[in-house]
């Protein structure tokens, strides 16, 4: 019976290590994807110096660059239908 006791108390410490490594791991894992999030690539190809523009809404490309206000007047009135 004493034997089964000091076994368990044996056990104890090594748990301890799991979770504290296991906490670790975790906390490794997301500080990375944070770093990742921060500083990953995020740079674009295309360079635009205009305020306004067209974008396709299905894969984000850019289809005009540089439209005037008059444009996306223009545009507007073609989407609503006005002549």
């Amino acid at each position: 019976m004493e034997k089964d006791k000091s076994d368990l108390w044996g056990i104890i410490p090594l748990l301890k290590h799991i979770i504290m490594g296991s906490f670790v791991t975790i906390v490794l894992i997301v500080a990375a994807f944070v770093v990742y999030l921060l500083f990953g690539n995020s740079s674009s190809t295309i360079d635009t110096t205009g305020v306004y523009n067209l974008v396709n809404s299905e894969n984000g490309e850019v289809i005009a660059t540089d439209l005037t206000p008059e444009d996306i007047q223009y545009i507007m009135e073609l989407i609503n239908g006005e002549d």
